[in-house]
């Protein structure tokens, strides 16, 4: 048998998390070829399991669409943290262990004698991340939150929609995947750095603070300017006259047309070139003094074809522009077929009746890259072999069964 030399093949991570941006780093390291030990509550495991969304057929069977978004190549273990002997084998585990990863209020691991100074007195060289909604630091330390939350918060929402609309959220829970993934380079430097110094490490990471970065240029702007950011809409943030979304005979065109050649090879698609002889429109900076009388121009011509269409044709003279598409229309694009970011399962591994497909990374390597090996699993069905593996009896394990602790 041929050793796995993936990335993080033969580190070890204990998963003490919950929801979605603290599985989905674990996610992703178990994806690279980490070792993930999962431990939920006994009995219905973390209450994301249960949810009902899009399908409530996956949740009524512990199996929820959110839940499975990240769940694959873990082992999955039952563990009541609150009871002393839940504590002990925890710390058993954290020995033995390279990261551990927690996404619990501030403080509340250290009163249960699980939180960093425990984990290191146990094992120095570790590895130690906290995920929370405002970081570990300031006034709202202990403030729980959810994505939508910390949108509203961070000031996203304020800079998103239009002034019709008022604040609009992100549709889908971006900041939580956004954690995340940020997460998972925040584990890996620190596993790295670890390599060469042999420290361990702790690591504060936040759901606000990772937002913050998101809107990193706008915050910038802020800082060196006093302006408050205003709402755009669909107009991008170069400002570009033409950088926005138009109609065309069956639907939305978006471009992002930042810079002259760019804009050139549109007005050649569109056959307007005529426009450069016109003083509005004649430099870059004339453009900008005349905004709506250009986009009513350009808008005009591009009702005359189809979205895809326009996108086909503007593509082809290097000129970014893409249709408004839906979910589905994306997903059955032959583009997202050639980038294999999907794993599917097989009704004979999962039990389902149908195929389950999840997510992997963002990104692929030549060669030994992130891949699902093993579908998510039912609450605590590693329990059994990971508490043999740490030596327990057979009477120590039905004992523990019978307290509830596992």
């Amino acid at each position: 048998m041929v050793a796995d030399q993936r990335a993080f093949a033969g580190v070890k991570v204990l998963d003490l998390t919950r929801v979605l941006a603290g599985p989905f780093c674990s996610y992703q390291l178990a994806l690279l070829g980490a070792e993930v030990i999962k431990i939920e509550p006994p009995g219905r495991g973390e209450s994301v399991r249960w949810r009902t969304e899009a399908d409530p057929s996956f949740g009524e069977q512990g199996m929820s669409l959110g839940f499975m978004t990240q769940s694959s190549n873990k082992r999955f273990m039952t563990l009541d943290l609150n009871k002393p002997e839940g504590r002990d084998i925890f710390l058993q585990l954290a020995a033995d262990c390279d990261l551990v990863v927690q996404n619990i209020r501030t403080g509340s691991g250290d009163k249960r004698g699980i939180g960093y100074e425990a984990v290191r007195a146990v094992n120095p060289e570790v590895v130690f991340m906290s995920i929370t909604a405002y970081g570990n630091t300031g006034p709202k330390a202990q403030h729980a939150a959810y994505d939508s939350v910390i949108q509203a918060w961070s000031g996203l929402m304020s800079v998103n929609g239009t002034t019709e609309t008022g604040p609009i959220k992100a549709g889908p829970p971006i900041i939580d995947y956004a954690t995340g993934l940020a997460a998972a380079y925040a584990a890996s430097a620190a596993l790295f750095q670890r390599q060469r110094t042999g420290e361990g490490q702790y690591i504060d990471m936040s759901m606000l603070d990772t937002t913050m970065i998101l809107m990193s240029s706008v915050v910038t702007a802020y800082l060196n300017t006093g302006a408050a950011p205003q709402q755009v809409g669909n107009d991008a943030a170069s400002q570009s006259p033409a950088s926005t979304t138009f109609n065309t005979s069956d639907g939305l065109l978006a471009f992002a047309v930042n810079e002259e050649h760019q804009y050139q090879h549109m007005l050649q698609v569109l056959e307007l070139t005529q426009l450069n002889s016109d003083t509005r429109f004649a430099t870059s900076a004339a453009r900008k003094q005349a905004v709506p009388a250009l986009r009513a121009l350009l808008q005009a011509r591009l009702m005359t074809r189809t979205a895809l269409e326009w996108e086909l044709a503007m593509n082809a003279a290097g000129v970014p522009a893409g249709r408004v598409r839906t979910i589905p229309d994306c997903m059955g694009d032959a583009q997202m077929a050639s980038r294999h970011m999907f794993h599917t399962f097989p009704p004979s591994v999962t039990g389902f009746a149908r195929d389950l497909q999840v997510p992997l990374a963002p990104f692929g390597f030549a060669h030994n890259g992130p891949r699902a090996d093993t579908p998510p699993r039912a609450v605590g069905a590693d329990t059994l072999a990971i508490l043999e593996e740490l030596g327990l009896s057979a009477s120590r394990i039905e004992a523990l069964r019978a307290q509830q602790v596992v």
